[in-house]
């Protein structure tokens, strides 16, 4: 139960390869019916069409009748609840349940928003940029998106050698350097966000130093620019 929205109503599973729990295609289930994505049988999980409708959100009552009796970290800071990695994930009570108001909260989770959104951009930007040992495209990472989809052109075979040839979504080293250049050039108003000119290293073609802030302008302005 890794979301706070979702709890238990969800598809995530672990995958095979990676060796990771995995969210992936559990979004379908939010947008409209009759929306096209619920019927693409190739974007996504291989030969599925989404029909389920989107998990009703677990009220505060609810919650609480699960967690009253847990302990708090600083009753039991060591043990685990009973049913814990079987029946569910929860390590704790948080103390702000000893709040009055907090079952009537609406948002009971403290998610750095920019920070994810910081996560995201490295992710993407290192797996399109093939950064060495920062992208998340691995050998493991095909097997897995071979056996979940339908994506020849992603999930790529090593050829006889071995070697595990560049994916479609992966620039070259000319791509790579034309996207720097630009980077290197942007100009922003005082005070928008630091200077990404000392981000940019074209030696060795890849970013350092970027705040979450300025992946957040980054990711806008691209989209914008789109």
């Amino acid at each position: 139960m890794g979301c706070p929205i979702c709890m238990d109503n969800t598809w995530a599973f672990h995958l095979r390869h990676g060796r990771k729990a995995s969210y992936f295609d559990c979004h379908r289930q939010f947008l409209k019916a009759g929306h096209p994505y619920r019927r693409n049988k190739k974007a996504f999980t291989k030969g599925r069409v989404e029909k389920s409708e989107a998990p009703p959100r677990a009220n505060g009552e609810k919650i609480w009748r699960f967690v009253r009796n847990f302990k708090s970290v600083v009753e039991d800071p060591i043990n685990y609840p009973p049913g814990y990695g079987i029946e569910h994930k929860w390590t704790k009570r948080s103390i702000f349940w000893d709040l009055p108001y907090w079952t009537t909260n609406m948002i009971r989770h403290n998610l750095d928003v920019m920070q994810i959104e910081k996560n995201v951009f490295d992710n993407t930007f290192n797996t399109i940029m093939n950064i060495k040992g920062k992208t998340k495209d691995n050998l493991n990472a095909r097997k897995d998106i071979r056996n979940i989809c339908n994506r020849p052109e992603i999930a790529v075979d090593l050829d006889r050698s071995g070697f595990m040839a560049k994916a479609v979504h992966t620039l070259d080293k000319f791509q790579k350097r034309k996207i720097f250049e630009w980077i290197k050039h942007l100009k922003f108003l005082d005070r928008y966000t630091s200077n990404l000119d000392r981000c940019v290293d074209l030696n060795d073609l890849k970013m350092h130093g970027m705040k979450s802030h300025d992946c957040h302008v980054f990711m806008e302005t691209n989209t914008y620019r789109i």
